[in-house]
């Protein structure tokens, strides 16, 4: 099942490759017995202390769970979501992650998890959410659970495993800092409202709308943090336009759907008029609404390409 570990390189890492390898190509299933220590000894042709401090090493990496006695041995461990976020978050406290990145990814994330939640709601999704809506925010040991569990649940919805860890992630983090900024009554008062705003587009199936108000919330939140914190807040105007991609914002509209279905009428002949949208939608026009105000971006995909430009067109 496994060859014996090579002198060349170091011993305890060759036997943790081999058992990791053989988990993550399907071998082994969660609470399947890879053997007894004493038959891995023989395999690997180790010692009994090189053998432990790999299993030690792959038990922390949450893969394998050691039982004692005589129906013990090493067996394969249901990798647990907290063990995977608590590890990265140890990762990053030896990195520089500011509030501004934590924004910029939710900002980067969550609107399209709101669109896809509109699209999905049901019944039993709207009671859940409305319970995870923080209605006394003078219980201190509640609010920070209840205010993340809105947003926990959204990305739930999208049923996307990745997606899920990751805004799982981002919550814990958020969590630590909450606590550690201590924000008050007045900004938990206002993410509860301003989580009521986004439910209420939900109910609606309302995409568009739940993506603007999420994205109202997460750069309020942001924004109230980095003061607490005496740092620069994330601005999607600077930040997001001159330094990152804006295709990572939002998968590109298919040319197919009609302006009127990605944004509203009023909006589109406020800013063209009825005429040019409508001209612009025939010659294969994409058109991005960035946040909740008025920064609007036009992408030309004639060429395959994009050219993106603030306000005006290319």
């Amino acid at each position: 099942m496994f060859q014996i570990a090579s002198r060349t390189h170091k011993i305890s890492d060759q036997i943790i490759e081999q058992i990791r390898n053989a988990i993550l190509s399907g071998r082994f299933k969660p609470g399947d017995k890879v053997a007894s220590e004493k038959e891995l000894m023989s395999e690997f042709g180790v010692s009994k202390a090189t053998l432990r401090e790999a299993l030690r090493v792959l038990e922390g990496m949450g893969l394998v769970e050691i039982r004692k006695g005589i129906a013990g041995g090493v067996f394969i461990a249901e990798v647990d979501m907290r063990t995977t976020i608590h590890g990265i978050i140890n990762f990053l406290h030896f990195k520089t992650v500011s509030i501004k990145d934590i924004t910029m990814i939710r900002y980067l994330l969550e609107p399209p998890v709101a669109q896809i939640a509109a699209s999905r709601i049901q019944p039993d999704d709207i009671v859940k959410l409305e319970s995870l809506i923080i209605e006394n925010p003078a219980l201190p040991h509640t609010i920070v659970s209840r205010e993340i569990g809105f947003h926990r649940y959204l990305a739930r919805m999208t049923e996307n495993p990745i997606l899920i860890l990751v805004m799982d992630f981002i919550d814990n983090i958020l969590n630590d800092i909450k606590f550690q900024l201590d924000p008050g009554n007045e900004f938990y008062h206002k993410v509860a409202k301003a989580h009521q705003a986004i439910l209420e587009c939900l109910k609606e199936k309302d995409g568009v709308g739940a993506r603007r108000e999420i994205v109202n919330d997460l750069l309020e939140v942001g924004s109230d943090l980095a003061r607490l914190s005496g740092a620069q807040p994330f601005d999607p105007r600077t930040h997001l336009v001159e330094n990152f991609p804006l295709d990572a914002y939002q998968t590109p509209l298919s040319l197919d759907r009609s302006l009127h279905e990605v944004l509203p009428s009023k909006d589109l002949e406020h800013l063209f008029g009825e005429d040019l949208a409508g001209r612009l939608h025939k010659q294969g026009v994409v058109f991005r609404r960035i946040g909740g105000g008025e920064l609007y971006f036009i992408a030309l995909n004639s060429q395959g390409g994009a050219d993106y430009k603030d306000g005006h067109l290319p």
